[in-house]
């Protein structure tokens, strides 16, 4: 016989071979079942499947509602079954082994036998605290705080440690404006005025935990210079049937109420989830401002205008969302998402507005009335699909999105004059205004993690995203009876951007040392058109965004990090679109259809002591600030504000954060910040030099009560502060709960008070050029809320993760009321 043909035979053999294994491999199973010592199957129980030599995991899976498990394509050799449920003891099978001759495996009846130690003890042994310090963010766990309760999302990132929020919406993060919203870690494409309506409108009710992460990786968008705000929203995951309803009422100057429900049902392989979130929010705010106008060639006003509004804002919003998880099998999961927010919100304002000179003489004295009527909707879908390799840590995970985002404003403006006498004059003006804007989102994302051994890991992905806007501003003024058009603040506005964007992150432990370096290239192209003028801005530009992270720890008592990384923050939709709104017919803002993307670079040092008090030391630099500027127009006694790019912005400063437990019933987060904001040179050629040192301190206290009560006790004290040419004075915030669990513990009772002392408050002034302004703004904070809620089902086991779509990065930047 040749060598060739017994080479051959070999050959046939091993192939031969080859598909015996593999068929031998489809058909292998094992299978089991589990009961209690009732005879009771435990459903919903973990399952896992062990090699026996090394007892290294091979596959997991969840009983049936009878009891019962199966492991199927299970490879050849030995192993064992584990099986455990909360509240039992967990129980092992003995070895057995699947071989050739025996592929299939009916393992006897595991019997689970209930542990000494009660579910409560368990239950509150694994609470979250409010406020977690993690290596890379920090984390404030919404879902269990009473002083959430009642409030909107907007409400809930005041009480964030760092983070500050105007009377607009602008969200500050230790100290720096530009902080990048993220709903379930992705933008929304909202603009700042949609987003901030878009907050207002949602239940902090619905909301699982706020993420503060000030220098994001280059997995991240590279949106947002100051960092990111991921605000995760609950998606209940425990097996079986189970899920929650509350209801709130509260009263500021107005009245408030919310109700909502929450469902959930997973089994092995499937689970579904839905909620509905409907509230109403009354609100009464008090406005106040002073200009003082100069005369043509003079140094001092001449002029004094006293403006005071009231406002009363009703706020309707139905938040809803569904969903569906698939899992095809151990290692591919399918999921469809569906939310949406609906809702009106209201802003009627009625105003005076007195203009005297310095010597007190009555020039003009003027009544407004302006209604803001809004409506909106917010509809987004995600299709998603993760597969898990056999390797651990091995993942490649994909999204596409839609969103479709309808605004809808229509205003009317009616200002009559009053004679010496308090009598109405035949002098009047009124403007009417409809709005309608429209933003569609179309995202597709892909993410791959590649395990390199058990310490270095890398990952890589790819994002695109198409936004289309389009913003018509159509303004009125009454001429007698009859409407005519304003051409003059009239205004059709088209945008569209498309992003494409790479990413290589690289994570490697040497030890006690790690390092994490990664680099983020975007592409962006815009167009801006002005249908109105028949003006049209492109802009087309490539940057890229390293970053990189270092940590040593030295000891268990000293750990210290190090990380940089490049930002960008592009302008907002509606910024760049320069329709005119109207207050009232002596303020009005206005949008920039030239600004710059703003650029950052960020630096921060940090050390950890024994894990519960963190020093960060950080410094930024941005170049072409974004910042809404003030204006006077002297002649016409007008005031105008809209955004355009300061030459640059420095911020830095030092921070620190403790987390501690004085005694066994209190625990205690306080956050101290300390900063300097330097705003230089503005682009249109003014002299810009605005700075100031300022702090800020975050006080978060929790105290267990006994007996299921427990209370909580905040504080926020923001010193003065800048921004661009304004000055904002001193404010604080001190709030209180309290909350009882009754009905078996099923269900919690919760009274709490925001701002109990009315201390928030903006007062600012403005003194730039030949602009002179001062401001008060009183907010319709305090407020005093009743709830309950009640949890029903299931509510032992959890399994999964939240799942976060390619959309909600975009999002943030599409504009609303």
């Amino acid at each position: 016989m040749s060598f060739t043909t017994i080479d051959l035979k070999k050959i046939l053999w091993s192939v031969s071979l080859c598909f015996l294994s593999g068929s031998i491999y489809a058909q292998t199973e094992v299978s089991g079942s589990l009961a209690e010592s009732s005879g009771k199957p435990v459903e919903f129980a973990t399952v896992a499947l062990y090699k026996s030599a090394d007892s290294t995991l091979v596959k997991g899976t969840v009983s049936d509602s009878l009891g019962r498990f199966v492991f199927q394509r299970v490879a050849l050799g030995q192993y064992y079954v584990e099986a455990s449920f909360v509240g039992y003891r967990s129980q092992r099978s003995q070895r057995f082994t699947l071989s050739i001759q025996q592929p299939r495996q009916q393992l006897p009846m595991l019997t689970l036998v209930p542990t000494e130690q009660s579910l409560q003890t368990l239950t509150v042994t694994a609470k979250k605290p409010l406020v977690e310090q993690r290596i890379d963010r920090t984390v404030m766990n919404i879902e269990n705080s009473i002083l959430s309760e009642g409030n909107t999302a907007l409400e809930v990132l005041e009480k964030a440690p760092g983070v500050t929020v105007d009377d607009d919406g602008n969200i500050t993060l230790k100290g720096k404006q530009g902080a990048t919203i993220m709903i379930n870690g992705k933008l929304t494409y909202l603009s700042q005025k949609e987003l901030a309506t878009l907050l207002r409108g949602t239940s902090s009710s619905s909301l699982a935990k706020v993420e503060i992460i000030t220098n994001p990786s280059a997995k991240y968008d590279a949106a947002g210079n100051s960092g990111i705000i991921n605000i995760q929203l609950k998606k209940n995951e425990l097996v079986g049937f189970n899920g929650n309803v509350y209801v709130n009422a509260a009263r500021s100057r107005k009245n408030r109420y919310g109700a909502g429900v929450n469902l959930n049902y997973r089994s092995a392989r499937l689970n579904v989830f839905g909620s509905y979130d409907h509230a109403y929010r009354g609100e009464k705010e008090l406005l106040s401002y002073t200009r003082r106008f100069r005369d043509p060639g003079e140094t001092s006003p001449g002029r004094i205008s006293y403006q005071h509004t009231v406002t009363d804002e009703p706020l309707y919003t139905n938040n809803f969302k569904a969903g569906i998880d698939y899992f095809l099998n151990q290692n591919n999961t399918l999921g469809l998402v569906i939310k949406g927010n609906v809702g009106t919100y209201h802003n009627h304002g009625n105003t005076s507005n007195l203009l005297q000179t310095i010597t007190n003489q009555t020039l003009s004295d003027a009544r407004s009335t302006n209604t803001d009527d809004s409506r909106w909707s917010n509809i987004s879908y995600n299709l998603n699909y993760t597969h898990r390799f056999g390797k651990e840590g091995q993942e490649f995970s994909a999204d596409l999105d839609y969103s479709s985002n309808a605004f809808q404003s229509n205003q009317l403006l009616d200002t009559r004059y009053l004679n010496e006498a308090g009598e109405f004059t035949s002098r009047r003006s009124t403007r009417r205004g409809d709005i309608p804007s429209s933003t569609y989102v179309y995202v597709g994302k892909a993410d791959y993690t590649h395990p390199l051994g058990q310490k270095a890991k890398l990952e890589t992905g790819w994002k695109s995203s198409y936004v289309t806007v389009d913003n018509e501003v159509k303004y009125d003024t009454l001429a007698g009876t009859r409407w005519v058009k304003d051409l003059s603040a009239s205004n059709h506005f088209k945008y569209q951007e498309t992003i494409h964007a790479g990413y290589l992150n690289f994570n490697r432990e040497f030890g006690k040392f790690s390092l994490q370096a990664g680099l983020r290239g975007e592409y962006t192209h815009t167009v801006g058109q002005q249908i109105t003028s028949d003006s049209t801005v492109i802009r087309k530009y490539f940057q890229l965004f390293p970053s990189v992270f270092l940590s040593q720890t030295f000891s268990e008592k000293h750990r210290l990090q190090f990380s940089y990384s490049r930002r960008i923050e592009r302008p907002d939709y509606e910024d760049l679109n320069p329709f005119r709104f109207f207050r009232d017919p002596f303020l009005y803002y206005e949008g920039n259809p030239f600004l710059k993307p703003q650029l950052t670079h960020s630096l921060e040092i940090g050390h950890t002591f024994k894990n519960f008090l963190t020093t960060t030391i950080n410094y930024s630099y941005t170049s072409d600030v974004i910042n809404w500027m003030m204006g006077q127009i002297d002649s016409t006694n007008t005031t105008f504000q809209g955004p355009q790019n300061l030459k640059s912005l420095i911020n830095y400063g030092i921070s620190f954060s403790a987390s501690q437990n004085p005694t066994s019933w209190w625990t205690t987060n306080n956050f101290f910040n300390v900063f300097r904001n330097e705003y230089k040179g503005d682009q249109k050629g003014g002299d810009l030099n605005n700075s100031i040192t300022s702090f800020t301190f975050n006080s978060q206290n929790s105290f267990q009560l006994g007996n299921g009560t427990s209370m909580e006790v905040s504080g926020v004290y923001n010193s003065k502060s800048v921004y661009g040419v304004f000055r904002t004075r001193a404010y604080y915030v001190i709030s209180a709960g309290v909350q009882k669990q009754v009905l078996n513990k099923q269900g919690t009772v919760k009274l709490m008070a925001n701002d109990l002392f009315q201390g928030r408050r903006r007062v600012q002034t403005a003194r730039y050029e030949n602009l002179d302004l001062n401001t008060n703004i009183r907010f319709d904070s305090r407020v005093i809320t009743l709830s309950f809620s009640y949890r029903f089902g299931n509510q032992n086991l959890k399994m999964g993760s939240s799942r976060k779509s390619g959309a909600d990065d975009v999002q943030n930047r599409v504009k609303g009321q």
